[in-house]
């Protein structure tokens, strides 16, 4: 099956059956609420990835292409995940954090047999770098550079915290708000005036043509370390980002000190020779792929199916129209067509000859852990 773009959109019946021109832009804006709409109601083809991560200190964190993590694996063995609300459980584990992330990991990934270490993925919540800074105590100012130069001269707010604790406000204009405002240069970059701990939250003022990067600058060592890259169509970038006990790995680039029983596992390519600098284990996921608006003929479309967003296209119009109960009704009927078109996509395109699998909730016997929900 061919991999639709947004001219397929254009060329298809949905601009006459919307009343627009294919290139009106009011078609590129149903078709991406169309999309949003659609992309939340379930795992439809195309909407699903699977990507090989690498973590860092027991970290990992989800590029922009992926929402979230839909199943996981480590060492090509399954682990389950888990929310922040599993963790406090009364008669659960615990909460855990990067400290509990060592040595005495899981027995299958050569640690010890302990609480801590055990081989499942933690959810902690949406970040807007893929990386936090350093933390060590040294000073830190960041760095923003572009690689096209029609992007130069956009503005962006990065809020945080400075390397004393306080929350960083600055003056813009004739207001005191919050965050530092930087403007997007290309190499060497543009260089923050304030010092940076602790980053929160960015803002870009508008969308860009091409990309660019955010850089930590140690102020004692003058190192520079990459922090974050965004594409053109981030303007308040959130990534999801997960905490695996089980994985030993460390967060910087120092030289790697691992167990014995690892050695098998650089053998087999899963985890570079722990003799070398920057180790880091690779994680195997299957992920939900992020919404990614479309703007150009030749962006992909997050939903590979005409029909259903025709279906949806018209809902969503007809929803805006209308003023009786009975539009909001044929809006509804619009949309669970729209769900049947991706429904019986994905069955056609899983195959008939296709096997259903099933977990079985029982001993771990590979690593000798208890069930969690036993415990």
């Amino acid at each position: 099956m061919p991999i639709l773009t947004f001219k397929d959109v254009q060329d298809s019946r949905i601009p006459p059956a919307l009343g627009l021109c294919p290139t009106d832009p009011r078609v590129a804006a149903i078709t991406n609420e169309s999309q949003m709409r659609l992309g939340t109601k379930g795992l439809f083809y195309g909407t699903i990835a699977k990507y090989l991560l690498a973590a860092y200190g027991g970290l990992i964190t989800m590029p922009p292409e992926l929402a979230t993590i839909e199943t996981v694996a480590i060492n090509h063995t399954p682990i389950p995940y888990h929310d922040m609300l599993y963790e406090f459980l009364e008669y659960g584990f615990g909460t855990r954090s990067r400290d509990d992330v060592g040595t005495s990991g899981s027995p299958a990934l050569g640690g010890t047999t302990g609480c801590y270490g055990i081989p499942e993925a933690n959810y902690r919540g949406q970040f807007p770098t893929f990386r936090d800074l350093s933390p060590n105590t040294n000073a830190k100012k960041l760095i923003l550079t572009c690689d096209l130069a029609v992007d130069v001269g956009i503005t962006v707010t990065i809020l945080g915290y400075d390397n004393s604790g306080n929350w960083i406000r600055t003056l813009q204009g004739a207001t005191y708000v919050d965050g530092e405002v930087i403007t997007l240069a290309q190499t060497p970059g543009t260089t923050s005036v304030n010092n940076f701990s602790n980053i929160t939250g960015i803002q870009f003022a508008a969308q860009r043509s091409g990309q660019c990067w955010l850089y930590e600058l140690d102020t004692v060592s003058s190192v520079t370390t990459l922090s974050g890259l965004y594409q053109w169509f981030e303007t308040n970038p959130s990534y999801g980002r997960w905490l695996f006990p089980s994985i030993n790995s460390p967060s910087s680039t120092s030289t790697c000190t691992l167990p014995a029983a690892w050695q098998q596992r650089w053998t087999q390519g899963q985890i570079p020779n722990p003799t070398t600098p920057c180790c880091a284990t690779l994680v195997e996921v299957i992920g939900k792929k992020a919404f990614i608006p479309v703007v150009l003929p030749t962006d992909y479309l997050f939903i590979q199916n005409i029909p259903a967003l025709k279906l949806m296209c018209q809902g969503v119009k007809k929803q805006e129209d209308g003023v009786s109960s009975a539009d909001v009704g044929e809006a509804m009927a619009f949309q669970t067509m729209a769900i049947k078109e991706l429904d019986d996509q994905l069955d056609t395109m899983l195959g008939s000859g296709r096997r259903m699998g099933m977990n079985i909730v029982g001993s771990s016997f590979p690593d000798g852990f208890p069930v969690e929900t036993f415990v």
